[in-house]
């Protein structure tokens, strides 16, 4: 799908390590820029229709996370959220940008808070959409939350990798997957199944091993300890029937942020913004608006 004010080049970017970080800018010209922090594996369909009506507004930056999609494999051993913050602060530094507007979803918000929370004079506002701060292992038991055991079970997928990848091709190219992604209920009835599916086959294009210890590392990086440290205005999008991040979870953030509030969308799954993109969009551009930009 290629919309006008989305459309872009890649730029490949050396990071910290040598690592090629493929970087994408598109939108208006000026205007502070919103940094998008990428869940791990997804490509831009998440995002796509809320950014459609930010674009407009301002210059959006992201980039691939190293190892998947156009960058590079990762010239060190260094795959977790720091090293992931580091890649996107490479991005920003090389198209000159000093102050941006922060946000992330998924697995993308816990980037996202790394970035926050290591360079704060950088971020005018932070929005957390359906993510958190990690998955504990010892917390998830705490409160029976099975999702919390993600990273360990997907330490043990990654054996697996080779076998699990060529599944999930198979699957993502059955043409009655839209029909059986709708009776699973993991969407909501708004939801732009296209843009899942696309998520999806993109996942598939990445190395199935990479992206497996990509997600461990990140997922399992737990960082309640630093939620109180953050000093950005952040807001925090949650969705009703989301699985994947608890409630309790950014309700815990919100308690734990400083500077935190947080809006909870009615019947959202986790797929929230391709559920809800046109309110979220408008939320979004209103925060970001009344966030104080630098002087």
């Amino acid at each position: 799908m290629s919309v006008p004010n989305l459309e872009h080049e890649i730029d490949l970017v050396p990071s910290f390590d040598g690592t090629l970080i493929a970087g994408r800018r598109m939108g208006a010209a000026t205007g502070t820029p919103l940094l998008v922090a990428g869940a791990v594996g997804a490509n831009l369909s998440v995002w796509r229709r809320t950014l459609v009506d930010v674009a407009p507004q301002r210059p959006i930056i992201t980039w691939d996370l190293r190892g998947l999609h156009e960058s590079g494999i990762p010239r060190s051993e260094k795959l977790d959220s720091a090293a992931h913050a580091e890649d996107g602060i490479a991005i920003a530094d090389s198209l000159d940008v000093d102050r941006f507007h922060l946000g992330g979803w998924s697995t993308g918000a816990r980037i996202a808070l790394e970035v926050a929370h290591r360079y704060p004079e950088r971020v005018a506002s932070l929005a957390l959409v359906c993510g958190g701060y990690g998955y504990s292992t010892a917390s998830g038991l705490r409160h029976l939350e099975v999702v919390s055991l993600l990273p360990a079970i997907t330490g043990v997928a990654k054996r697996f990798s080779g076998y699990l990848g060529g599944a999930l091709r198979g699957l993502t190219m059955r043409p009655e997957l839209a029909g059986l992604i709708r009776q699973s209920g993991i969407v909501g009835p708004t939801a732009d199944t296209a843009a899942l599916i696309d998520l999806l086959r993109s996942m598939t294009e990445c190395d199935p091993h990479a992206l497996l210890s990509t997600y461990e590392a990140v997922a399992g990086d737990d960082a309640e300890a630093i939620l109180d440290e953050i000093e950005a205005s952040t807001l925090l999008v949650a969705g009703e029937k989301d699985t994947f991040t608890p409630r309790r979870t950014m309700e815990r953030m919100r308690d734990l942020m400083p500077a935190a509030s947080l809006t909870i969308y009615d019947r959202a799954t986790h797929y929230l913004p391709i559920e809800f993109p046109w309110r979220l969009a408008e939320q979004l551009n209103d925060f970001m608006a009344a966030s104080a930009d630098p002087p």
